[in-house]
């Protein structure tokens, strides 16, 4: 875990051999080293500079500061928090001097945060939906290659970032319930490489997470718009062009879309035991989708280990699921077929939207053509704030950027 440490020395026992004075004066002196020995540490300045309301008006983006003194963990330390400032003045940030913009995927983040941030800000301007602007604590647990808990490894090249690469693993862990930058991805593991350049300052190279693919881990790069292009696709994304009648049950038992936000809530920054974790580096997040929809439909008596209202194209326990219960793409063919016992709706209009409903969405970004990749549960109407696993969190709709989305309805199941 990477913290500030304020502790301060206490005095020893010999202290009652000396001369007072001096025991003061050695404190003192022990006092301003040890806050001089912080000064050097971290740099003489902040790493964002502070705004205030009306400046931000103005701004036109966040400005940040190297630090003059750095280290491996203090720049993944001032990456995070000028992100986060970013974030929350809903404005971009130049944070080339702590990221090595010779490899395509930093570049990419540049890229892909400032777009976030105008859609961000388009979105508050404009009333569209929630947009979060809070900033909440958090911390940065380091872990050891041995605790990994999937292959990652495997499949970098640590050769092309030159011997000096340095390769960081943490965790960022946040407040239970409070919703982050996305590419916190709070709960899960992070990668980092860092290079060192030849003033010996250390940069960010590379940075995975689960759903940084999506976002800007591609051999394609994440292409700038104008920000009259991204108001004509907001404008289009939240327009009122849509209109559905949720059809008549097929079967007995009715979807209970209450059930399902509650077990969303519960299980979204942990694992219930009760159903088995496919894992991050495979994509967790059908599977929870699942186990929130089954509890949807879940009447008294029914558990993970008999089928209840799990049907037999449709059914997890300890042991593992089907494609169709795990998978993005095997769950909505199954439901749109003729003979599936699984009724739903499908609409394309973030206006639709109800708590209960499932969110699937993919990367404009990853694909050529329209592919679903990711499944989320909407458990917030009025805030659009959505759970999902892989990575373990909450995350609003505000923030889906370079996204293209569809809305499913559970309707009855043939139990």
């Amino acid at each position: 875990m990477f913290l500030y440490n304020t502790n301060i020395y206490k005095n020893c026992d010999d202290d009652y051999n000396i001369p007072q004075y001096y025991v003061k004066w050695r404190n003192i002196l022990k006092i301003i080293a040890l806050f001089l020995a912080i000064f050097l540490l971290f740099g003489s300045a902040p790493a964002v500079y502070a705004q205030t309301l009306d400046e931000a008006e103005e701004a036109t983006e966040v400005r940040f500061v190297a630090p003059k003194r750095s280290s491996p963990k203090v720049a993944v330390m001032r990456y995070f928090s000028a992100l986060y400032d970013s974030y929350t003045a809903m404005l971009p940030v130049d944070i080339t001097p702590i990221i090595d913009t010779d490899f395509e995927m930093m570049q990419n983040v540049l890229n892909w945060n400032t777009l976030l941030q105008m859609r961000r800000s388009i979105i508050s301007k404009e009333g569209y939906c929630y947009v979060e602007t809070e900033r909440f604590d958090y911390e940065i647990e380091y872990i050891k290659k041995r605790d990994l808990d999937d292959q990652r490894m495997d499949y970098v090249n640590l050769k092309k970032y030159g011997s000096n690469a340095v390769v960081l693993h943490f965790v960022i862990k946040g407040e239970e319930g409070k919703v982050y930058p996305p590419i916190f991805a709070v709960n899960s593991q992070h990668t980092v490489i860092i290079t060192e350049d030849n003033e010996g300052e250390y940069k960010i190279a590379y940075h995975y997470f689960p759903g940084s693919e999506g976002k800007f881990e591609n051999d394609l790069p994440v292409e700038l718009m104008e920000k009259e292009e991204m108001e004509a696709l907001l404008s289009a994304e939240f327009e009122n062009t849509e209109s559905f009648d949720v059809p008549e049950a097929k079967f007995e038992r009715l979807y209970n879309p209450e059930k399902t936000v509650e077990y969303a809530l519960t299980y979204c920054e942990k694992q219930n035991p009760d159903f088995y974790f496919v894992g991050d580096w495979y994509g967790n997040c059908m599977n929870f989708t699942s186990q929130s929809v089954w509890t949807g439909f879940r009447e008294e008596g029914d558990t993970p280990k008999n089928t209840g209202t799990m049907l037999p194209n449709w059914y997890c326990t300890k042991g593992g699921g089907t494609l169709p219960w795990s998978s993005v793409s095997r769950f909505w063919n199954w439901t749109t077929g003729e003979k599936c016992g699984l009724q739903t709706v499908a609409f394309y209009n973030v206006n639709l939207a109800k708590e209960g409903d499932i969110v699937n969405i993919g990367s404009y970004v990853c694909e050529m053509e329209e592919k679903y990749t990711h499944a989320l549960v909407l458990v917030d109407e009025e805030k659009l704030l959505l759970a999902q696993n892989s990575p373990a969190c909450f995350v609003y709709y505000s923030d889906l950027v370079n996204n293209y989305s569809r809305f499913i309805r559970p309707v009855s199941i043939n139990a």
